[in-house]
């Protein structure tokens, strides 16, 4: 279905673990070529002969720092000629701890990668998927960013803007055929988890695959819903809980994580 809809090629930046890697596999299984982005080669590279072997679809490896100034017009200019569909702009990283203590050069080098990234991928590729006629992109926000989340704070607003983008981006180009989604995850079982110092034992909930996740947001892509928050628990729960409680929560788990880095000696990228 993603392939009639959508195909014939996808981009999927971030695509070397976790939710990234999870949307290669989706696509992949549906029949789509990929071009995969990430720093890491080794990764990709093997991915890549995985999929193609199992599924007989093609793929490219761009090994691209997207928190690098010309990081996204590479992407870009690597895939001039290539009937790309779909984009899956999901690359990010991450630092828990306070604002004021972080370096800012460090900040600005996320706010490239969080936010700057989406803002110039989008904008290239929703040109072209605008002039092909048809096409998606999904832009991975987070859940809660919009209401500002402390230990977090750079990270909350750079994905606040990844998800004003893309709710703006759902509206002003379905005129043209394209579908824009902004996906919301909160409780999804990666890597991350470890990174910000976080005990899963801790969390709320049990986390949902990165398979899971994905599912359920290419369901809500292909139905043409503007965003999606993967766990219907968790939607739940989003529903129910005040924001301001929600905030203070998040605030104290992340404060958390922060100190167990802080004692382990240990940063955190995703």
């Amino acid at each position: 279905m993603m392939q009639t809809m959508f195909g014939p090629w996808a981009v999927v930046t971030g695509a070397s673990s976790g939710i990234g890697e999870a949307f290669a596999r989706a696509l992949a299984a549906d029949g789509l070529h990929l071009v995969l982005v990430a720093r890491r080669t080794d990764r990709l590279t093997a991915l890549g002969a995985e999929l193609s072997r199992t599924h007989d679809v093609e793929h490219r490896v761009l090994t691209v720092d997207l928190a690098r100034p010309d990081g996204p017009a590479t992407v870009v200019e690597a895939t001039t000629g290539t009937d790309v569909g779909l984009l899956v702009s999901n690359a990010g990283a991450g630092h828990p701890g306070r604002f004021v203590e972080q370096d800012v050069d460090d900040l600005h080098r996320r706010l490239r990668l969080n936010a700057v990234s989406h803002l110039e991928l989008s904008h290239a590729f929703g040109r072209r998927l605008a002039a092909r006629g048809h096409g998606g992109m999904v832009l991975v926000s987070a859940l809660g960013a919009s209401a500002g989340i402390p230990n977090m704070a750079h990270e909350a607003g750079s994905k606040a803007y990844v998800d004003a983008l893309g709710t703006a981006l759902h509206h002003e180009l379905a005129g043209a055929g394209v579908k824009v989604l902004v996906m919301r995850p909160g409780n999804v079982d990666t890597a991350v988890i470890d990174s910000f110092g976080l005990d899963r034992a801790d969390l709320p909930l049990r986390p949902i695959t990165p398979a899971a996740a994905v599912a359920e947001t290419l369901a809500a892509l292909r139905r043409g819903r503007a965003a999606h928050l993967p766990d219907r628990r968790m939607r739940l729960m989003n529903r129910l809980i005040p924001t301001p409680l929600a905030i203070r929560m998040n605030g104290r788990m992340l404060g958390q994580g922060a100190a167990r880095l802080a004692a382990l000696g240990a940063g955190s990228t995703s």
